[in-house]
């Protein structure tokens, strides 16, 4: 059984009013934070599954909107039913809007003593600073905020086969089942060489075929695959002893253009961006 990480285990006996913790596995950030709340709430760490202890859901499959905060704000009460705390978490697969920000915003800012929040993040930590992992987060929200980082040991050997890349999706609505053949096939070869961004185009349209055949068996989109796939790329060049100063640069701005496809932007205009910079 997984237990609770020493830096959340510290903040058990005085707890702050809002957190961000940050991971590079958001399937173990979840379970993590789910123990934390139970343990927050009624000294009992099995406790998931209780009104006390709110995930925060939406409709919208990438983001958490105004409506979405509102609704936990004035619908669920911010007031424990039975715990200690009414515990409040916010997954790290969806992100927060402008307005849903400011909205979150003005609840912390005058802290409830029977709420805690946890903003939960899994970034990218070989580029940039851990507690800047994700550039959608209000600085004005993590000035308010304690931040945690969990340090987390993924097996990944980024060896190209169907079985590394479903781990490194690290999301548990992906069918495992489903043959990623073709599109690893794509990546594999555009690793050698990175600047050919055609071989994006061909991973789109890869993408999209499978898209067809995740429609009915998971919510995961054509994007969210795109940029899985491509961030999978650039996780193998970064994590080869051999990298070059430009490569590593080249990886950079390919983390920055997924970004960006995830924030909405379309991937051929973002793509047609990347090779004008690159």
């Amino acid at each position: 059984m997984t237990t609770l990480n020493n830096s959340l285990l510290k903040e058990l006996d005085n707890p702050f009013h809002a957190y961000l913790i940050f991971s590079n596995a958001s399937t173990e950030l979840i379970s993590q934070a789910k123990k934390f709340a139970s343990l927050l709430a009624f000294d009992d760490e099995t406790i998931d599954s209780h009104p006390d202890i709110k995930v925060v859901e939406s409709e919208n499959l990438y983001t958490l909107g105004v409506d979405d905060i509102r609704d936990i704000i004035s619908k669920d009460n911010l007031s424990p039913l039975d715990g200690r705390y009414k515990v409040v978490i916010f997954p790290p697969l969806k992100s927060l809007t402008e307005e849903a920000s400011n909205a979150l915003l003005k609840t912390i800012e005058e802290p409830s003593e029977s709420s805690i929040f946890l903003i939960l993040s899994a970034g990218v930590f070989w580029s940039h600073a851990r507690d800047d992992s994700n550039n959608q987060i209000l600085s004005t929200i993590k000035s308010r905020c304690r931040s945690i980082y969990l340090d987390t040991e993924r097996d990944l050997k980024f060896d190209y086969s169907s079985q590394d890349f479903i781990k490194f999706l690290d999301n548990q609505h992906i069918d495992s089942n489903l043959n990623f053949k073709n599109m690893l096939t794509l990546l594999s070869e555009w690793k050698n060489d990175i600047k050919n961004l055609s071989k994006a185009f061909q991973i789109i349209n890869e993408c999209k075929d499978i898209h067809e055949e995740i429609d009915e068996q998971s919510s995961m989109t054509a994007n969210i695959l795109l940029v899985k796939s491509i961030s999978y790329l650039t996780n193998s060049l970064i994590y080869n002893s051999e990298i070059t100063k430009q490569s590593f640069r080249d990886a950079e701005a390919i983390e920055k253009a997924m970004l960006d496809i995830n924030l909405g932007m379309r991937p051929q205009t973002v793509f047609a961006k990347l090779s004008v910079e690159m």
